[in-house]
């Protein structure tokens, strides 16, 4: 699944927003998986299993420890060229067919919360959702029973990014909860960590399978999403990753999906606000 992607980050300064042949969004193009209906399908599959192989080759594998981070918001890592990590176990990887295309967040032992663009041409019968710290190698790997695009997902306006996966057991992580405080105006300027398993350069797209986190500030707030800006950023087989922050408590919360962002993954980024979505995610886990 591709991250859509703009040209320029126009989304945050006018109401028109590009629909054109670079607009693609923040999964992992390698993946045979929807774009928009106005966009040109993914690349074929064989490309998808050549990238993601010689990934597998180069990367390794790595054992998974420990639990989610002391400090959400102080790594500096970058997941365009940044270190990969074994935090956060309840981020993993939802592939197809073995190959990983997007990241998702488990929030209830049985409930993944992703990107809806992930989802809007996916089947549940050859989806799982991989844990650990390499996709290409998971340390436990779970089927999925069924998925829930946001209704009100439009590819064109780019709103309501955000998707259930449903899976057939629990997993064997301890969930991270949703953001339930407003994120408002008065975030702006905060980091969050960011955790994906998408490429590390976005021209030349290597990397995609591992574990990557980045500390990125918020720079812009809207109704139901906020945007941070590069050069660190998300980028493709990202989407449907988190975007982590600690609550009033310490304790460590989903407070963003990603969503899209620029073609080269440098410059900007978008994400879906979870505090927005609380009714939907929990009418779709029932």
């Amino acid at each position: 699944m591709s991250r859509i992607v703009l040209a320029e980050a126009t989304v945050w300064s006018s109401t028109a927003v590009r629909s054109s042949d670079d607009t693609r969004r923040k999964g992992s193009n390698f993946m045979l998986t929807a774009i928009d209906s106005n966009l040109a399908r993914i690349q074929g599959l064989a490309s998808l299993v050549t990238l993601f192989a010689l990934a597998a080759m180069t990367q390794g594998c790595a054992a998974e420890q420990g639990g989610d981070s002391a400090d959400v918001e102080s790594n500096e890592a970058s997941i365009v060229g940044g270190t990969p990590t074994a935090a956060f176990p309840a981020v993993g990887a939802l592939t197809d067919r073995g190959f990983p295309f997007c990241t998702g967040t488990v929030v209830a032992p049985r409930v993944v919360v992703t990107a809806a663009h992930c989802l809007t041409d996916g089947a549940p019968s050859t989806m799982r959702f991989a844990i650990g710290p390499n996709a290409n190698a998971p340390t436990a790997s779970v089927a999925v029973a069924r998925i829930i695009a946001h209704s009100g997902y439009n590819a064109d306006r780019l709103i309501n990014d955000i998707g259930v996966v449903l899976l057939a057991e629990d997993a064997p992580v301890t969930p991270i909860p949703m953001n339930t405080a407003t994120l408002d105006a008065s975030w702006m300027g905060r980091k969050l960590t960011f955790v994906g398993y998408g490429v590390t350069n976005g021209t030349t797209q290597v990397g995609a399978g591992v574990k990557r986190q980045a500390s990125i500030p918020i720079a812009g707030v809207k109704a139901d999403q906020f945007s941070y800006k590069g050069p660190k950023n998300t980028c493709f087989g990202d989407s449907g990753g988190p975007a982590l922050a600690e609550d009033a408590s310490g304790a460590v919360v989903v407070a963003g999906v990603t969503s899209y962002g620029d073609e080269k993954c440098t410059r900007f980024g978008v994400d879906t606000r979870v505090d927005m979505f609380q009714a939907f995610v929990r009418q779709a886990a029932r």
